[in-house]
């Protein structure tokens, strides 16, 4: 195959591509990506493009950071100097498995959303509504890598904040649907809200399913995770209309928690007294939001969070986040 590329689509973030090596070979095909096993297939230039575009442009997000090398940029990565004592070789294997994991959860989301917006389009409240929170796990597992594809994260994962009002065409995904499912209590007109977020989720795993992760994304991930609920979610803005918030917090910390322990033998050996603590963090934070789940599996309304437990809610999770991004620094990434 011809030589490789990166494609930036945020900070540290890349898509692996084909070089086009001219006008004449880009207007014949769009090379295949590395991991490719089936032959390289002429199709469509514009379509090509505009699914690379889709994949690449920007960060997004709550949590996404700035693009400073503008849209369409090709850079390389960023010179890492690794702390003292951090094995490379093991923190390569912990991104590559990191990678796994996304790939999984974004597969999952795709087969979870299936399930959800099938029940929209039959017209089946209860369960949709039901199946609204465990929809959304996968997601917010991997936000700060899903949100970085800022086309999918606006059309997946916005909130009506960001539109004219909750009438705006433009505002789409889970929360638009969540808006008619809980506020309206209906399913009527969400069809193709519904088979939009099944498009969107299936052209985001399509994107994640040919990502490479640096280790610096990988690692400031796991402070984002939390940073966010710290910071935003916590205020209960995350899920408005179906107050199911708690679901949100947990896969969220859920997604950080895989990072850590991905790390831990590397961590474990430079700095033990910091993987001591976020330990403890987790467990803190863990606790608290146990308190508020059902016996029968789930968790209660974010509503029924008492003021006193959502200022302690809120300070474990700033001292988690303090922590966590501490391991920048230790890993040297």
């Amino acid at each position: 195959m011809g030589s490789k590329t990166k494609l930036w689509i945020g900070v540290g973030t890349y898509l692996i591509v084909s070089a086009l090596p001219g006008l004449a070979a880009a207007q014949a095909e769009w090379t295949s990506v590395e991991t490719a096993k089936t032959p390289r297939q002429p199709i469509d230039l514009a379509q090509a493009v505009t699914e690379a575009d889709l994949c690449r442009r920007g960060p997004g997000g709550e949590g996404g950071e700035g693009g400073e090398g503008g849209e369409g940029s090709v850079m390389a990565p960023a010179p890492t100097t690794l702390a003292a004592g951090v094995d490379a070789a093991a923190l390569n294997q912990a991104v590559e498995q990191y990678e796994a994991y996304v790939q999984a959860q974004a597969e999952d989301l795709v087969q979870r959303v299936q399930e959800f917006t099938g029940t929209i389009i039959a017209g089946d409240l209860e369960a949709a509504k039901t199946l609204y929170p465990t929809s959304r796990i996968p997601w917010e597992r991997i936000e700060p890598v899903a949100e970085r594809f800022a086309a999918f994260d606006t059309s997946i994962d916005a909130r009506v904040d960001d539109f004219q009002g909750e009438t705006d065409p433009e505002f789409t995904g889970f929360h638009r649907i969540e808006l008619g499912l809980f506020q309206n209590n209906s399913t009527d007109g969400l069809k193709p809200f519904a088979e939009k977020l099944m498009s969107d989720v299936v052209g985001l795993q399509r994107c994640i399913s040919v990502l490479q992760i640096e280790p610096r994304d990988m690692v400031v991930g796991a402070a984002e995770l939390i940073e966010e609920v710290a910071q935003s979610k916590i205020t209960g803005e995350e899920d408005r209309y179906s107050r199911t918030d708690f679901w949100s917090f947990h896969a969220n910390v859920e997604g950080s928690m895989q990072i850590v322990d991905l790390l831990r033998p590397i961590v474990q050996s430079v700095n033990p007294q910091l993987l001591a603590d976020i330990d403890a963090g987790f467990a803190d934070v863990n606790q608290q939001l146990d308190r508020y789940r059902l016996p029968e599996g789930g968790f209660k309304t974010y509503d029924q969070l008492t003021p006193t437990d959502k200022q302690r809610l809120q300070a474990s999770l700033a001292r988690l986040a303090e922590d966590l991004a501490n391991l920048r620094g230790v890993l040297g990434v």
